[in-house]
């Protein structure tokens, strides 16, 4: 009896507490009304402003009445973003609902204004500035000045902003405006140079080595060498950006961009030797048959293990920690060693085999003297016709000097 007083009243209440549940579930997820008010600066509410509002999953538009409200639906819980547009009056951002559930909102609205800006240096107006504006430090809009150096923001709030107005060579210019209906302005900029220094470092030195000798390319610039420091100093103009590349013979080529603001500039780049073999043999004769030493360094000539060594295109040894390996060479004649490792190979070099006894050698033929015949005009050694001519010649002067 019990049991089915219990299954009864289990019924009664999953039948009281369906209704409400259904109730609740259509409440949290059906749409919502927010009841929006548009009003100026003075709190002044403003009608016939239009509306639209959009969500992940819809939008709508809605118009205020001449009490300056509107009621929009959306889906409850979702972000909305409301955009207002009325020839009078404007906003420089869309307004965000979050969270969206049955309530008032109002919605701040300004005067329309407009802001016209020229550009110009000692020379005259400048072109393709780009002039930036923001109110209370947010973002509202950007624009590069054309050819005669003017801007104009189209429609933004009445109101106070900051200008800041800059292009490469030229110095930043920020200053403030107060924003009317119609406001134009003049602001001048001046060209500048910074000191940009690059200091080229090897790291693979403890601590990283200056690199000397080496090139640095500027884009626009040119080029200039590093120092016995691995510094190389030039002037640049400010607020550019700068594509600069390192390069040196057996050093890999380095590109760096950076960003040239107002103050001198340092950077940093470091370069690395490209990645080299070179294999050493003690001899470059052996004879056939016998072990050959040989070592394997790398780009900085440091000892390079695991590096195959090749005889004729063939692995034949490898080295050790110490960058040593042995071949045996077995077949007399010239052959070719190399050594190669994750695909950087060194230059070949050539060694000769010869044979356990030797070279054999060809005989060098050594001329004979011929030996003179008698009557065939040979001189006696030490007196010839010349020497002859010169002694008479000598006594003939020796006497003449007597008979004075």
């Amino acid at each position: 009896m019990r049991a089915r007083i219990l299954v009864a009243l289990a019924v009664t209440g999953l039948l009281l507490i369906g209704p409400a549940a259904t109730t609740v579930a259509a409440q949290s997820t059906g749409p919502v009304t927010l009841t929006v008010s548009v009003v100026d600066q003075n709190g002044e509410t403003i009608s016939d402003a239009e509306l639209t509002a959009t969500w992940e999953n819809g939008s709508t538009t809605e118009t205020t009445a001449s009490n300056g409200r509107a009621f929009i639906d959306v889906e409850r819980g979702a972000n909305v973003t409301v955009s207002l547009s009325h020839p009078e009056y404007i906003r420089n951002r869309p307004f965000v609902v979050r969270n969206a559930t049955e309530r008032d909102v109002t919605i701040p609205a300004h005067r329309r204004g407009q802001l016209s800006v020229a550009v110009a240096d000692d020379s005259g107006d400048v072109a393709d500035a780009r002039v930036v504006l923001r109110q209370n430090g947010r973002f509202v809009s950007q624009a590069s000045t054309d050819e005669d150096g003017a801007i104009a923001s189209g429609p933004i709030e009445q109101g106070t902003y900051t200008v800041a107005v800059v292009k490469p060579g030229y110095f930043r210019n920020t200053t403030t405006v107060k924003v009317g209906a119609s406001t134009r302005t003049r602001i001048p900029i001046e060209r500048g140079t910074v000191s940009l220094t690059v200091a080229v470092r090897d790291p693979h030195f403890s601590p990283p080595r200056p690199v000397s000798n080496a090139t640095v390319s500027i884009a626009s610039i040119g080029q200039l060498q590093t120092l016995a420091d691995g510094g190389a100093r030039v002037s640049v103009p400010v607020n550019t950006e700068l594509s600069i590349t390192v390069g040196k013979e057996g050093y890999d080529d380095v590109t760096e961009r950076v960003r040239v603001e107002e103050s001198d500039l340092r950077v940093n780049v470091s370069a690395n030797r490209t990645p080299s073999l070179r294999l050493e043999s003690i001899n470059t004769r052996v004879v056939a048959g016998e072990r050959l030493g040989v070592s394997v360094v790398d780009e900085y000539s440091e000892p390079v293990e695991g590096a195959t060594v090749l005889l004729d295109g063939e692995a034949v040894s490898s080295t050790d920690a110490d960058g040593r390996a042995a071949v045996t060479v077995e077949e007399p004649g010239n052959h070719t060693l190399a050594a190669e490792k994750e695909g950087v190979d060194s230059s070949p070099v050539t060694i000769r085999a010869i044979p356990e006894d030797g070279e054999t050698a060809t005989p060098t033929q050594t001329p004979t003297a011929t030996e003179a015949s008698p009557g065939s005009g040979s001189s006696t050694p030490g007196f010839t016709p010349l020497t002859a001519i010169l002694a008479l010649s000598v006594s003939l002067a020796i006497l003449a000097l007597r008979r004075r």
